[in-house]
């Protein structure tokens, strides 16, 4: 499997995605036949090395002749005639059409209008036209079968629009990066744009940390602006995933905090609450704190969708004034249930597998729990059991 992973340190933008793949080894020519197919007149592409802090990347422009205007507003249903239309694949133009229906869906809800209303401003730009269906093509060029991402740098300060300064990130941009991991730096300006944002939301399978993989080649692309608290460039990794280990990878959300000042007979109902609330897992360690006293460190790991519920939760039942919040990532071991059938009943089995061999296999607690308060036999009893099968 093909993973292309994108590290949006310094922030994402259409052209800059173009310009990393590019970099990565998608064919320039290729893509200007490709694109050609779109009959847009009055452009043509560029791409040079330059460097950014001392770094070297790729810079992609789209330039217009003197006649030609980069900006034309033009209607969701002009954009899908002029791909549907194109000599261009099916994969890419369906891969094209989902980017600008995501961001159409994004502008309807910003402006409360329906999307058969929509117009385009920037992103119906011939340049933003170019910068999403040319992500299309080279998706599929370079056989990409999944995509990550890293979280997202917004920049920050305001943004020109035809809507006036706006303040960034730009309303679209905050919509389409709903559920995305986000932050913003001292930069003044925007690193991450409607199209960029777009692109990204609509086939990375994850933001976080990068997944296993082995990397073929890396892209580096160059952004317009000087940064100053990292170059300006975002990279891709291009490379298949690691399936010797056929690890499964995701990201989570660890809540810490120390507690020294509070009765821990009520641990178990604090533990349970916690739980309840969307933790995955939660647990205590003891620590000497200030002054040499004893105390507890509590440890919970979430979800980033149920962050909130959880931290909720822990202030409700400590006595804690703040906690320490990062992000981690995991990898795991594919993992599936099992029902068997035993003498005392039957039970869930959870089996970790990598590949086709079977790693680890352990009864489901409460299931045995269950059976052995039922035919009341001790809980070993249950699990010596549930092993021989």
């Amino acid at each position: 499997m093909r993973i292309a992973y994108f590290d949006c340190s310094s922030g994402v933008s259409g052209d800059m995605i173009l310009a990393s793949l590019l970099d990565a080894g998608l064919d320039f020519e290729y893509l200007k036949k490709e694109l050609g197919k779109l009959k847009l007149a009055g452009y043509k592409l560029s791409k040079r090395k330059i460097t950014k802090s001392g770094f070297a990347a790729l810079k992609f422009d789209v330039i217009f002749s003197k006649t030609s205007s980069r900006l034309k507003e033009r209607p969701l249903g002009e954009i899908k005639n002029i791909i549907n239309k194109s000599g261009l694949s099916s994969k890419v133009k369906t891969l094209a059409l989902k980017i600008f229906e995501n961001i159409a869906d994004a502008e309807c809800a910003v402006h409360n209008i329906p999307k058969n209303r929509i117009h385009f401003h920037e992103i119906g730009s011939t340049d933003s036209l170019v910068d999403i269906v040319g992500f299309a093509i080279a998706f599929e060029h370079l056989n990409i079968d999944k995509v990550y991402a890293s979280s997202i740098n917004l920049g920050s300060g305001v943004v020109k629009t035809e809507h006036g300064l706006l303040p960034v990130p730009a309303p679209v941009t905050s919509v389409l990066l709903k559920g995305v991991p986000i932050y913003s730096g001292e930069d003044r300006f925007e690193l991450t744009t409607p199209t960029g944002a777009g692109i990204l939301k609509t086939v990375a399978d994850s933001f976080g940390f990068m997944p296993l993989m082995s990397v073929e080649t890396i892209g580096t692309a160059a952004g317009t602006f000087e940064a100053i608290q990292q170059p300006n460039i975002l990279r891709v990794f291009l490379g298949q995933s690691a399936k010797e280990l056929d690890y499964d990878t995701d990201s989570v959300i660890v809540i810490q905090t120390n507690i020294d000042d509070m009765n821990m007979v009520g641990t178990e109902h604090m533990m349970e609450e916690i739980f309840a609330a969307g933790a995955l897992d939660v647990y205590f360690a003891p620590v000497y704190m200030k002054k040499s006293r004893m105390g507890i460190l509590l440890s919970a790991i979430t979800k980033k969708e149920n962050l909130k519920k959880v931290i909720d939760a822990v202030f409700q039942e400590t006595t804690t004034l703040g906690v320490r919040v990062f992000e981690a990532g995991r990898y795991k071991l594919p993992r599936f249930f099992k029902k068997i059938n035993t003498e005392y009943g039957s039970m869930n089995i959870k089996i970790g597998k990598s590949g086709n061999k079977i790693i680890t296999s352990s009864p489901e607690y409460r299931d045995a729990r269950l059976l052995a308060r039922k035919n009341n036999v001790a809980l070993r009893r249950i699990y010596e059991v549930a092993r021989q099968k």
